[in-house]
């Protein structure tokens, strides 16, 4: 397995384990706070937003830039 493949399984793992949570929250919202809560939360304060921007930023940068 070359590092390329690794980095997406790794990226991908990643994600199904989001989309895990997010069902389970859905499921039973009174033990997990569903992603859209968390963000609400996160969201409150500057510092919060200005990490949103920051991890979007970086998504980006390492989805799209070549």
């Amino acid at each position: 397995m070359t590092s390329r493949e690794l980095t997406i399984t790794g990226y991908l793992t990643v994600l199904a384990a989001l989309v895990v949570l997010q069902v389970a929250a859905v499921r039973k919202p009174e033990r997990l706070p569903s992603l859209g809560r968390v963000f609400t939360h996160v969201m409150r304060t500057r510092t919060g937003r200005v990490g949103v921007l920051v991890a979007w930023a970086w998504l980006g940068l390492h989805f799209f830039a070549k």
